[in-house]
């Protein structure tokens, strides 16, 4: 309603102006040549508005013509672009659906109208996917390495053709990219950290983990982990090399972060057992064997204090072994202790909970000690050891994510190259309430002329005994 009556208010002001300039009095007189002409001031103002009019309306012709050619091809561009975003579509919908051969004809449209554009390469890239086609995605990832918003992208699939082609300098050197290109999305620092450890990078495996810790791509607790695993890793290389000193720094980091890590604590311990610390080598098994008890560190607990008698020395392993008086490995080393202090009743007691019928290879062996020193029969002691060499592995160091098996600890699996998986695995803990078990009966079972019959240890599957 106000804008109609600005209109009228307008128009009427208009009208009005006419009428005042129609009723000034006065005339204008110019002359051209040899005539003069005479007109009214009104008539001679229209004249001058209408002529500015022309002028205008030529002007904005003129630039018009000018810039008809562009005008139009951007009138086609934008029709060729919305033709090829609608190819775009309809190709992304038909990958979506599993439809190859759609998706590989509207890919190809696209790509006519956008050429190089990068909704054209993702469709085309998408497709070549869907077929399978190794060599189309390399050629189209390369092509998107070219453009800003689709380089990332490329990377990506860069990185996982070179996975699945086995080609794990290729994997590492795209993934460093992606992640300098992007440190803050999860998969290329993953994919970095993953592949510089397994090739042994240790140093760019920290500064991934970092980089993933600053962007809060990876929780505390794992982070912690990882990074104990590698500083530990550094120490081992760092001792190989014999740099002692970096070597126990890196090992006391991996401690500070992880007391129950095994291969660094064994290290540690050594070295300062060698610079004289015994009470601080002592304090690091002792910490690490309330965690994580291991063969290795009862050994490196051993050779502490190289000049002891027997009796002290096996007063401080038993110690040792009550700071986890439970688990199979401080059960086994108590045991040891006392064969060889020839009290066989303590060793079977220790040794009861464990020799069932799953007895491990180490249970077994020591049960045929048991028996011929205890009680000096042989021929039990035989049938122990011949159940020894059919028994179940022993704990090793095991990758959880292959099965492999290794003689010693690495950050990464020799196998497979699997970061932080092995675990030295084998045998189960005993229940904490295990009934100590009865040392097995001798039994002599009848037989004929010539014909030895072994007695069947516990477990043992064959209720015959063994015959020889």
């Amino acid at each position: 309603m106000i804008r109609l009556f600005a209109i009228i208010l307008a128009a009427f002001a208009f009208v009005a102006a006419i009428v005042w300039l129609a009723d000034l009095p006065g005339d204008l007189v110019f002359t051209i040549d040899a005539y003069e002409v005479h007109m009214r001031t009104a008539v001679a103002i229209a004249l001058v508005a209408l002529f500015a009019l022309a002028v205008s309306l030529l002007v904005r012709l003129a630039a018009a013509l000018i810039a008809s050619p562009g005008a139009i091809g951007a009138w086609f561009a934008a029709r060729r672009m919305r033709r090829g975003n609608d190819a775009v579509s309809e190709g992304l919908l038909a990958v979506a659906s599993g439809d190859m051969l759609e998706a590989r004809r509207h890919g190809e449209r696209a790509h006519g109208l956008l050429g190089g554009h990068p909704l054209a390469l993702l469709l085309r890239a998408q497709t070549a996917v869907l077929a399978g086609d190794a060599t189309a995605q390399r050629h189209i990832y390369r092509a998107m390495l070219d453009h800003p918003q689709t380089e990332f992208l490329g990377l990506r699939g860069l990185f996982l053709l070179a996975g699945q082609e086995d080609k794990p300098a290729q994997a590492l050197e795209f993934a460093r990219r992606a992640h300098d290109l992007r440190p803050r999305v999860g998969w290329a620092a993953q994919a970095l950290f993953e592949l510089a450890a397994a090739h042994g990078d240790w140093a760019a495996a920290l500064g991934a983990l970092g980089d993933a810790q600053r962007f809060k791509l990876i929780e505390g607790a794992v982070a912690r982990r990882r990074r104990a695993v590698l500083l530990a890793a550094q120490a081992l290389e760092a001792d190989r090399s014999g740099a002692r000193e970096a070597a126990l720094e890196f090992a006391d980091q991996a401690l500070s972060l992880d007391a129950g890590l095994v291969p660094a604590a064994v290290l540690m311990a050594r070295r300062l057992a060698a610079s004289g610390k015994t009470w601080r080598a002592q304090n690091v098994i002792e910490a690490c064997w309330a965690l994580a008890p291991h063969p290795d560190l009862a050994e490196a607990y051993a050779a502490i204090k190289p000049d002891e008698t027997h009796a002290e020395r096996m007063a401080r392993l038993v110690g040792l072994a009550h700071l986890n008086r439970d688990h199979v490995e401080s059960r086994l080393l108590e045991a040891e202790e006392a064969v060889l202090s020839k009290d066989f009743a303590e060793a079977r007691r220790l040794l009861a909970p464990l020799a069932g019928d799953e007895a491990r290879a180490r249970v077994c062996a020591l049960m045929a000690e048991i028996e011929e020193g205890e009680n000096g029969d042989a021929t039990l002691a035989h049938a122990w050891l011949v159940r020894a060499a059919r028994a179940p592995r022993d704990a090793e160091w095991r990758c959880n994510n292959c099965g492999a098996s290794q003689a010693d600890w690495s950050a990464a699996c020799g196998h497979c190259a699997k970061f932080d998986t092995l675990g030295w695995t084998g045998g189960a803990d005993p229940p904490a309430n295990a009934e100590i078990l009865p040392a097995p009966a001798r039994r002599l079972a009848p037989k004929p002329p010539g014909i030895v019959t072994l007695p069947r240890p516990p477990g043992d599957p064959d209720p015959g005994g063994i015959e020889y």
